[in-house]
């Protein structure tokens, strides 16, 4: 007669040992943080109106590219939620102040014919609050010594002023690389305004 085979029964962990698994796991998430991170001084504003930025440049139709870069990078990090004035919280409001060219690199055969230029936005933005117009972003809620880091000028911005980047190439069809520049520079220009709002950096 054949033995029967028997089940083994299935060792159970001690609860100590669960404890110190589980431990072991959840250490590699410790340098992680839930829920929003933006500063303390903006913990009651969830709304945001963004209307169309001032533009005290001379680049047409610079001011909806800006603005529209802006509300898309809001909408993609979702910590603020687009509303309408009526209903939001505080009023982002923007000024392009400039666009700056500087070679940075000149053709093989001439030294003072640019090859290829670096294009910088300047922009700066505030917080208002939407029934008094007050200003809710005077003091820096980041520190006093709050940098958004140097760029690659070698500038450094202070909080509510960015400064949005590309290269911008010469070639025959120069109208179509330079709108092509002001596109990726007012994206740069938005994720850092978001960023800095968003995540204090």
């Amino acid at each position: 007669m054949m033995n029967e085979a028997r089940s083994l029964p299935v060792p159970s962990l001690h609860p100590l040992l669960a404890s110190l698994l589980c431990s072991v796991v959840l250490s590699g998430c410790a340098g992680y943080q839930l829920g929003e991170v933006k500063p303390s001084a903006y913990s009651e504003i969830e709304n945001l109106y963004v209307p169309t930025f001032k533009n005290d440049t001379l680049e047409p139709r610079l001011a909806v590219l800006v603005t529209n870069a802006v509300i898309s990078a809001l909408q993609q990090d979702g910590t603020y939620k687009i509303t309408t004035k009526e209903k939001a919280d505080a009023v982002l409001m923007g000024t392009i102040r400039q666009i700056r060219r500087a070679q940075q690199r000149s053709t093989q055969t001439e030294v003072l014919q640019s090859r290829e230029l670096l294009e910088t936005m300047q922009i700066s933005f505030r917080l208002e609050d939407p029934r008094t117009g007050k200003n809710v972003s005077d003091v820096n809620p980041f520190g006093e010594n709050h940098f958004s880091g140097p760029n690659s000028t070698g500038q450094r911005t202070r909080y509510g002023e960015i400064n949005g980047q590309t290269s911008l190439f010469l070639d025959r069809n120069f109208e179509l690389s330079e709108r092509q520049a002001l596109s990726i520079a007012a994206q740069d220009a938005a994720e850092q305004i978001v960023a800095q709002l968003a995540e204090g950096w």
